[in-house]
């Protein structure tokens, strides 16, 4: 159970209170090469194997978690149901349910703000690891004003890697 929100950012509020299930989430944002390995391409615009997939629509990343979990040998967690492609082939329009079990997920917004600020061990830093978002984020003050390489800055308290300012990451809801 956590308080989710901030009373700063008008988009958060108000402050409630959730209570959450046990769940997993990855260490590390997905990497264009895992991303390519499992779908057969990439989107992203700032290329690089351990950069992070950037430029992914929320049905590819549904898409994504299903083909990894047939990989896995786990049944997938999403039906997809495909009403509509671009010229590209690209998915425009789905009408995607949850079948659930064990297989992959996005995470819901409530587990993703719980996971980034730190779950159970947090220390109540404004960002997700520290006071300093440079330390934890891809910044224009730390030069960087496109994605690096996944995990190249510090950890927040439960050893997960840039859930700040890097690439923003979807969640399910």
């Amino acid at each position: 159970t956590f308080k989710m929100g901030n009373k700063k950012w008008s988009d958060t509020k108000p402050v409630h209170k959730v209570t959450l299930d046990s769940f997993y989430i990855n260490k590390y944002e997905v990497t264009q090469k895992e991303f390519y390995s499992v779908m057969g391409f990439n989107p992203s615009e700032f290329l690089g194997e351990k950069n992070p997939v950037e430029r992914v629509t929320w049905y590819e990343a549904v898409m994504f978690c299903n083909k990894l979990s047939e990989i896995s040998k786990l049944p997938k967690y999403y039906n997809i149901k495909v009403l509509e492609k671009d010229k590209k082939g690209y998915i425009k329009k789905a009408e995607v349910s949850i079948i659930g079990g064990k297989g992959y997920r996005l995470p819901t917004e409530a587990e993703w703000e719980y996971a980034a600020r730190g779950g159970a061990l947090s220390k109540g830093y404004e960002y997700s690891g520290s006071n300093n978002p440079d330390k934890v984020a891809q910044t224009k003050t730390n030069n960087n004003v496109s994605p690096k390489y996944v995990g190249s800055l510090k950890a927040n308290e439960l050893g997960l890697f840039d859930m700040i300012g890097n690439v923003s990451e979807w969640c399910w809801d």
